[in-house]
């Protein structure tokens, strides 16, 4: 894959200064640079990253490896990530919390959505937890 000059999670920043370091190995310093991580990872079809930044409390995290990271990965053929707008982002200990409104298009239709994604820390490293579609 050729990266992409701007960053997908529409940071403004380049993606080698934005989200391209965490996609290499980098840990996200914050849950809101975890989930802008996680957003442009969806956006590129990362799929072994969008696997390996679930928390280990995760639902997802029973189902097959392999097979996960190859359904998440294929989003990416059939939705384009337009935007991201962060409305909220805090953290208390090895908790916290990004409320975000996703810009989404599959087939040309409006599937964007608001959610409130919970994030722990686990030996150091921020994951995703849980989210909650809100409306709006």
């Amino acid at each position: 894959m050729t990266p992409p000059r701007d960053c997908p999670c529409r940071s403004g920043a380049r993606y080698k200064a934005c989200c391209g370091p965490i996609h290499g190995g980098a840990r996200a310093a914050t849950p809101e640079a975890l989930m802008r991580s996680r957003f442009s990872a969806f956006a590129l079809g990362l799929g072994d990253y969008l696997v390996d930044t679930l928390a280990r409390e995760h639902a997802d995290r029973a189902l097959p490896r392999e097979a996960l990271a190859r359904e998440l990965a294929q989003i990416r053929d059939r939705r384009r990530f337009m935007g991201l707008e962060i409305r909220e982002s805090r953290e208390s200990g090895d908790e916290g919390w990004v409320t975000f409104h996703a810009r989404v298009f599959e087939k040309g239709k409006d599937v964007s959505f608001a959610e409130r994604s919970r994030f722990v820390r686990e030996d150091g490293a921020w994951r995703y937890a849980s989210g909650e579609i809100e409306e709006g």
